[in-house]
């Protein structure tokens, strides 16, 4: 059975992309914070599952957070792969 795609899920995607923007927004006017943030979500993520009694949701949260970051920062390769098209 496909999934029926819903208003909470439209809504989550928009939310998505809009933080994709103005991360990629914010490391062009702040080199780096991006890689910053996943640095600091990855370790905070191996922190936590050291935990014995972790929440179910928090592994989820923190992949989906590590994902956005990561998709995030794709837009260096794709700057870079336009400035080699171009020179």
């Amino acid at each position: 059975m496909a999934h029926q795609f819903t208003p909470a899920d439209a809504k989550a995607h928009a939310c998505s992309y809009i933080l994709l923007s103005l991360l990629q927004r914010m490391d062009m006017k702040e080199p780096g914070l991006i890689d910053e943030l996943l640095a600091g979500a990855e370790g905070d993520f191996a922190a936590c599952q050291k935990q014995e009694d972790l929440p179910a949701p928090v592994p989820k949260i923190f992949r989906e957070a590590i994902a956005i970051l990561t998709r995030a920062n794709a837009y260096k390769l794709n700057m870079a792969a336009s400035a080699n098209d171009d020179g």
